[in-house]
């Protein structure tokens, strides 16, 4: 039978090896299930390598796509190490989307490109800041359970941003459509390439994000209240950690990622305001966290290869007529092996053999017993 025996602590060539392995064991288990539908698996994953990492252009495409997931990761990384869980990013994507938008859309036309960008960037954080904040209260207030709540509110963001393109946002000259007004240039985020390329300055955002949290986590005192608070919240109350404080702080930092992330991407590449602005980059998000064993740098590269899967998925789409739905077959065959190796990076398995007959007891000594044991005795003597 197998014994779990958790470890003291966990080898770090363990750590890196677990994670690399997890990843492909999940791109077995997508290959089973792609035979089943009677697709190669080696031409589906030699599709989405050409499609991601292609050309330079596709390769753009594919940072173009990492940018937020690099952004909402680093934030989760954080409240994560709190056991606080998150699953409102793509709410907070989406309020933060909103809240930049409206400086876009109605701001001052005379207002100069850098602070215009700066004062947008900063509402689209205080925007999913906020929307993060209040489950965040009803979690410390109340011990409402935070992945409803987080859960929940991504809803009433799509129902909010619905209300505005259908209403006072949507722009008259859109036949009907739910569109806003296109961005001036002055409101777009400047590309760090050249044409066709999309690939905006949003990318160097997510960078010194992921940085910024790292050395949160790793190298301040709010980071480590961060992570006893994770591993003990009883403990960290009676060590004098602010619970209410900590809790806060960090979902506003998590959800003012998610936030910038959404501003960013709606700055920086669609430069419009509409029903579908790719809020679901918050949901990948989190798979890209867990993946990286919640350290914000590596998820910086889990982002990328999460967001190749994504960019090389419309070519095997376009050119192999395959399902897209077979991209999300392979992050989640990915994310359920990580799963399953959380135990053995955490625990010993011990692999103990069990006793084929039980141990006899000892005979029952009665009244008739010590009787005959009597006469055995007498007998022998």
């Amino acid at each position: 039978m197998l014994r779990f025996e958790k470890r003291d602590k966990t080898p770090i060539g363990l750590r890196v090896l677990v994670p690399i392995c997890s990843v492909l064991l999940g791109l077995l288990v997508g290959s089973v299930v792609m035979l089943f539908a009677r697709v190669n698996p080696l031409r589906v994953y030699g599709a989405i390598v050409k499609g991601a990492f292609g050309s330079s252009y596709t390769f753009s495409e594919t940072m173009v796509i990492a940018v937020p997931l690099i952004l909402i990761s680093a934030g989760l990384c954080l409240v994560y190490r709190m056991k606080f869980i998150n699953i409102g990013t793509p709410g907070q994507y989406t309020i933060g989307a909103l809240c930049g938008s409206y400086l876009a859309l109605f701001g001052p036309a005379t207002m100069s490109r850098p602070l215009l960008l700066t004062l947008m960037m900063v509402l689209g954080m205080l925007g999913g800041a906020a929307w993060a904040i209040v489950p965040a209260l009803l979690k410390v207030y109340w011990n409402v359970n935070e992945v409803i709540a987080t859960l929940l509110l991504n809803y009433i963001a799509l129902y909010v941003l619905a209300f505005f393109i259908y209403g006072t946002w949507r722009d008259p000259g859109s036949h009907g459509f739910p569109l806003s007004k296109g961005f001036a240039l002055n409101a777009q985020l400047p590309r760090i390439l050249p044409d066709p390329s999309r690939l905006h300055i949003g990318l160097f955002f997510g960078l010194v994000a992921a940085v910024i949290v790292w050395i949160i986590v790793r190298k301040t005192r709010f980071g480590y209240e961060v992570r006893v608070l994770g591993e003990n919240g009883r403990a960290a109350r009676y060590a004098g950690i602010n619970v209410f404080k900590t809790v806060i702080i960090a979902a506003a930092i998590s959800g003012g990622l998610a936030g910038l992330a959404g501003i960013a991407h709606i700055s920086g590449v669609l430069h419009i305001l509409q029903e579908s602005i790719n809020a679901e980059y918050g949901y990948t998000a989190i798979i890209a966290a867990w993946l990286a064993g919640l350290d914000p740098l590596v998820a910086v590269g889990f982002s990328v290869l999460l967001a190749a899967l994504e960019a090389g998925g419309y070519q095997i789409q376009i050119v192999m007529r395959v399902p897209f739905g077979i991209v999300g077959v392979i992050e989640g065959s990915i994310l359920f092996c990580l799963l399953a190796g959380e135990i053995v990076t955490y625990y010993r398995v011990i692999l103990t053999r069990r006793l084929s007959t039980p141990l006899r007891s000892a005979p029952r000594i009665g009244k008739k017993g010590s009787g005959a044991l009597d006469e055995r005795a007498r007998g022998g003597a």
